[in-house]
């Protein structure tokens, strides 16, 4: 009885592979599906190789922006350094003067937000200050005089302000470190 039952067993299986292939074609046979998985697989390994190509494609054409804007950022930072290095007061030109503090103070404002500047921001503030002094010694009565005094005025007290606001940070930084240094060396931290 095993023997008849495993050969209409076998050729109910071999007629339903038949049947299905017709009906669905070659990709109904178990093992060509398995085949095909194989190759379905090395198909999927190779996209996954084209993606990531894809994407370091693409990575490096954003740090190639990114490097080519932070270039241009730079050149034009530069050419604005070297306009402030150009800048003379002439004392006989008043206007002159003015027309440069105000540029000065432009670019003060400008480079005072970017640490990366702050050679650039103390070269201007420089040039400025000098600018304010003559202003005021050849016409103390100019009006632009007070406007001027008093933007180096708020940008002392601003950079007082950072200068202390730093010495607190740090002094606070130094103290909780003493603090936790001391806790561990007598063993209440461990």
């Amino acid at each position: 009885m095993g023997f008849f039952k495993t050969a209409i067993n076998e050729f109910g299986k071999k007629t339903g592979k038949a049947l299905g292939n017709k009906l669905y074609g070659a990709y109904a046979d178990d093992k060509r599906v398995g085949i095909n998985r194989g190759k379905l697989k090395e198909e999927s390994d190779g996209l996954k190789v084209v993606l990531k190509q894809q994407q370091a494609e693409a990575q490096n054409a954003r740090f190639q922006a990114d490097l080519k804007r932070e270039t241009i950022e730079y050149e034009k930072n530069l050419r604005l350094f070297d306009d402030i290095l150009n800048i003379e007061f002439e004392p006989a030109n008043k206007d002159g003067i003015i027309k440069h503090l105000t540029t000065l103070s432009a670019y003060i404002d400008l480079w005072s937000r970017d640490t990366d500047l702050a050679e650039y921001h103390e070269v201007a503030s420089s040039k400025y200050d000098v600018g304010v002094a003559l202003l005021n010694a050849i016409d103390p009565d100019n009006p632009m005089n007070v406007y001027f005094q008093q933007r180096k005025i708020e940008r002392d007290k601003k950079k007082k302000k950072g200068v202390i606001g730093d010495i607190v940070l740090w002094s606070v930084v130094a103290i909780v470190t003493l603090t936790l240094l001391i806790l561990i060396a007598t063993g209440v931290i461990g």
